[in-house]
């Protein structure tokens, strides 16, 4: 069975290739980011267990760019050709002020299962990332 999940974002269900899993369709003007996290230095760290609020860090982008992307979608992939494994709505970002991850960018997002088997094609990737800012 299939069925329109969320009609603002048009997402829908749809078939993966394998034929397995359910995949996620995301309307393409929605901005989003796509991260790599294969080698967990990237945590994924859950701020409170009575709650879906995560924080995600430490990326490599500009924090104006991170600023633009609030209110978009964040999903995690182990590779460029999976579909993700976690994602959310990011609520905010901050930079890294000192330490060994000086500068680098942290995420705060609300865990979202319909942004978990979530696809993406392989264009646009730059290295552990692929940010989508048409929205």
């Amino acid at each position: 069975m299939y069925s329109l999940l969320n009609k603002e974002d048009n997402i829908e269900l749809r078939n993966n290739p394998v034929g397995c899993v359910v995949t996620i369709a995301m309307n393409p003007k929605s901005k989003r980011i796509h991260l790599i996290e294969t080698d967990y230095r990237n945590y994924l760290c859950r701020l409170n267990p009575d709650s879906q609020v995560w924080e995600s860090g430490f990326w490599s982008l500009p924090e104006d760019k991170a600023q633009k992307l609030i209110g978009g979608s964040i999903l995690f992939h182990r590779s460029k050709i999976t579909p993700s494994f976690c994602g959310g709505l990011i609520l905010d970002c901050r930079t890294r002020e000192r330490g060994e991850w000086k500068g680098q960018v942290i995420f705060k997002f609300e865990y979202l299962d319909n942004q978990r088997h979530v696809w993406t094609d392989g264009k646009g990737w730059r290295q552990d990332m692929k940010i989508v800012l048409n929205g």
